[in-house]
Formats: C-alpha cells, sequence, structure tokens
C-alpha cells in the first residue's frame, strides 16, 4: 500500500499542500464519493505519524466503507485509481492557479467563443497587467504573449475594417521569439549531451537560426542572448571573451529565470570553466569554486531544494583541487541531506573517498570504493579511476593489474561511451600500467613515458600521473 503510486504521490506533499488537496478532495464539485475522502484522510494521517506498522489492504477498505461492506480487491484498487486521479487534477489545478496569465488567456477565449462583450475590456485589462507585471523572462514568457496577442486578435477580427493593421505582428514577433530561444536552448543541451555520452540528435534549421540570430539585435530577449552566448562556449572554447560574456549575462539576467532554467545557464557556465581546468588551465579552478559558492549562496545550485549527485560531486572535486579539506568535510556534512535519498548513499561513498584520497589515506579510500558499483556512467569511471591511483600509492601492484584489466573490459563494452572518453581511459590504463612496472631510479624509463604522457592527447589524472614520475626520479 505504501509502496504505491498512489501513496508515494502524496508523501511528497508538505503539510501546507496536504491541507489544500484534502479541500479539493472534499469539494462536491471535484468529489461526492465519501469512501474516497476516507482513503485519502487514512493516507494523510498514516504519512504525518510515520509508522512502520504493517497495513493491509483490508485494514485501509475496512476504514474506507467502514466495516460495512466485504472486502472486494477490484473496488479497492478502482477506489484507489479514483483518489489518484483527483490527486492528478489537484496537480494540474494548482498549476492552472499558480500561472494567471494563462487563465487569463482562457478566459479571453471563452468570452470570444460565447460572444461576451461586456466581459471583453475588463478582461483584456487584466491579461495586458499581468503580463507587463511578470517578472520572470523565460522564452515560455514570450509564448503566453504570444497566446495572449492570439487571443485579442480573435476578439477583434470581425470588427476590424478591411484597411486597419491588426496585431498579427505582434502575433508573430512573440512566436519567434519563443521559437528561437527554445531552439538555442534544446541545441546547446545537445552539445553538452554529445560531450557525455556517444547521442546523435538532429535539430531542424539550427544553422539557419544561429545566422539569423548574429546577424539581428535581440539583446531586449534575455534567453536568446543568454543560450546564444552558451552555444558560442561549446563552439569556440578556446576564446575566453565568450566565457567572461557569459558571466556578465548571468550576473545580469539570471533573476529573470525560473529556478530549473537558472541551474541549467549555471551549469553551462561551470562545464566550460570545469573543461578549460581539466585542460590544465589551473586559474579556472578558483574560478569554478567561486561560482559554486556563489551559486550555494543564491541557492541556484538546488532544486526544490535539492542538490543533485553531479553537482553536489563536482563542487567537492573543485574544491578538493584547491586542498579546502576542512571546507569539503563541512559541505558533505551540510549538504548531503539535500540529496535525494535514492542516491545519497552512493554520493557520500564516493565523495568522502575523494576526501580521503586528497589526505593520503588510500586504506580508507579502497574500503568506501571497493564494494560499490555505481549505476551511473561517470560515477562508475571516476570511481574505477580513484581506486587505481589508491592502489598505486599503497603499492598493490597485483590488485592494481587486475583492476586495470577489468576496467579495459568495462570501457570495452559500454557502448554509450564516447568514443573519444573511451581512448583517454584506454590511454590512462595503458600508461598506469607502465607507470607501475618502471622501478626507481630508471631514469631512461621514466623520461620515455613522461615523454608519452606530454604527448598523448587524453590523459585521464594525467597531473598524478606525472607527480608519481617525478617521485620515481
Amino acid at each position: 500500500m505504501r509502496e504505491g503510486k498512489l501513496y508515494q504521490a502524496i508523501i511528497q506533499l508538505n503539510g501546507h499542500e496536504l491541507n489544500r488537496l484534502h479541500r479539493f478532495i472534499l469539494s462536491p464539485f471535484f468529489n461526492k464519493n465519501d469512501a474516497i475522502i476516507r482513503l485519502f484522510e487514512w493516507i494523510k494521517e498514516d504519512t504525518k505519524a510515520l509508522s512502520k506498522e504493517i497495513v493491509t489492504k483490508e485494514n485501509v477498505w475496512s476504514v474506507c466503507f467502514k466495516g460495512n461492506e466485504p472486502f472486494d480487491d477490484g473496488r479497492f484498487r478502482k477506489l484507489q485509481s479514483d483518489l489518484l486521479k483527483l490527486v492528478e487534477e489537484y496537480f494540474a489545478q494548482e498549476s492552472f492557479d499558480n500561472n494567471p496569465i494563462h487563465k487569463a488567456k482562457y478566459l479571453l477565449e471563452t468570452i470570444s467563443a460565447k460572444g461576451l462583450e461586456k466581459l471583453q475590456s475588463g478582461a483584456l485589462k487584466t491579461a495586458q497587467r499581468l503580463v507587463q507585471e511578470q517578472e520572470l523572462k523565460p522564452a515560455s514568457f514570450y509564448y503566453y504573449q504570444y497566446e495572449l496577442e492570439q487571443s485579442i486578435y480573435d476578439l477583434n477580427r470581425y470588427e476590424l475594417e478591411r484597411n486597419t493593421k491588426s496585431n498579427i505582428e505582434s502575433i508573430a514577433l512573440n512566436l519567434d521569439r519563443f521559437y528561437l530561444a527554445e531552439k538555442l536552448r534544446y541545441y546547446c543541451t545537445v552539445l553538452n549531451h554529445q560531450h557525455l555520452a556517444a547521442l546523435n540528435y538532429e535539430i531542424l534549421f539550427i544553422e539557419e537560426i544561429i545566422e539569423h540570430v548574429e546577424t539581428h539585435d535581440y539583446s531586449d530577449v534575455p534567453p536568446i542572448v543568454l543560450y546564444y552566448q552558451i552555444l558560442l562556449t561549446y563552439k569556440d572554447p578556446e576564446n575566453k571573451a565568450h566565457y567572461d560574456r557569459l558571466k556578465q549575462l548571468i550576473e545580469n539576467h539570471i533573476h529573470l529565470f525560473p529556478e530549473s532554467e537558472a541551474k541549467e545557464i549555471i551549469d553551462a557556465a561551470l562545464n566550460y570553466g570545469i573543461k578549460r581546468m581539466n585542460a590544465g588551465e589551473e586559474e579556472y579552478v578558483r574560478e569554478v569554486f567561486n561560482l559554486y559558492n556563489k551559486s550555494l549562496d543564491s541557492r541556484l545550485l538546488m532544486i526544490r531544494g535539492q542538490i543533485t549527485p553531479w553537482s553536489f560531486k563536482n563542487v567537492i572535486t573543485i574544491a578538493l583541487r584547491l586542498r579546502e579539506f576542512d571546507w569539503v568535510e563541512s559541505f558533505i556534512h551540510d549538504y548531503s541531506q539535500l540529496l535525494d535519498e535514492r542516491y545519497r548513499e552512493n554520493a557520500i561513498t564516493f565523495n568522502l573517498a575523494q576526501l580521503y584520497f586528497y589526505r593520503k589515506e588510500y586504506q580508507k579510500v579502497i574500503q568506501q570504493l571497493s564494494q560499490v558499483e555505481y549505476d551511473d556512467m561517470t560515477y562508475n569511471l571516476n570511481s574505477k579511476t580513484l581506486l587505481m591511483a589508491s592502489y598505486y600509492e599503497l603499492d598493490e601492484i597485483e590488485a592494481l593489474g587486475s583492476l586495470l584489466d577489468t576496467f579495459r573490459v568495462y570501457l570495452n563494452r559500454n557502448k554509450e561511451l564516447p568514443a573519444t572518453r573511451r581512448k583517454h581511459y584506454l590511454n590512462t590504463i595503458s600508461i598506469v600500467r607502465k607507470l607501475s612496472r618502471i622501478p626507481s631510479g630508471d631514469n631512461k624509463q621514466i623520461e620515455k613515458l613522461v615523454t608519452e604522457v606530454e604527448s598523448t592527447q587524453g590523459v585521464v589524472s594525467k597531473n598524478w600521473i606525472l607527480e608519481k614520475l617525478a617521485a620515481l626520479k
């Protein structure tokens, strides 16, 4: 019962939301079935009690029908299904109520369809005022304006004289702004995904859109200028001016976006900094750390009050490179509770292992990671790389050799891994294997491997490998 989707949908709600849902279900306009009300009230109380006592369907059925009817499994499933539909209607109604522009648009549509001319002027003024008062300006804002202008056209088209200009231009302008912003946004997402995994997408007209945006002024449309700037950081990463411009645009406009989209934009800036940092540009380490700190302070790294495991890991990795060990310990303690429960244990395990590695507590690293197999590809790759380095540091050469063999098999079998990224890890395995076989003081072999590391394009943990080679001298 407690594992079903009905219970899980309700348990996610806070106290205020539960009370609003309760009133919704009590309303005879939406529901006239008393058994549904009692089922909801039982779930509501059970979520508050956090009881671990086993509950049966028969127990809950008895509550719903006050013990007056024999248990019927089919009817009980139907009862749960009907309550779930009400919960879904509540979610939709809440979303509708929280979007007054959409409400105003639907009202204008109804006024037009029913010919309620006396309501037209007031409804139109309300709709226009709501658009002007809208603080957020993502792409959807322009779509709302498009819908509003469309409703105004529908209201007036029969009254316009043939030689009078309509608002069709405004309709098209707002639709174009929405379209351009969203196409750029999702193309940026595609470029980011292609860096992480071997995925192919076809985005129609994207080259024409880019050319259009380059030759027209959209400085007054924040989502277009921001996503175009993100695009430039992907297309021309060597030009630091693109990143500097992106930071300035974020500073000026990030408050105009809802939290999920704001995080998406911040992540794009962070991804650029991380790539430059991984390319050996050390000044970006502190740059990325500062950007993360700023985003944490403004809660832009959070989605619905939670931090993703990937943001959690990235923050820690950057801080460790700056040897901010105490900061990392405090961060894990303070922010791990904001991780989704499904990922929390693995995220804590891996990131504590990272902290132990930087503190040179290599045995603790192995204890943390040797029993964990991560589902996420990036976590898995990082975990194996960390184990590899720890075995080397402890001079456990036999265990290292075994790990390198299994790591190679994993890379060759994983078809989702982009070929370039696979090659980088295979390069690293080959180099670490050679590193483990060089005796201390054999400067000829050391110099040979240093040359190979320096000349090989794409070596993971390159700085660590060069440090170990220097130590062998």
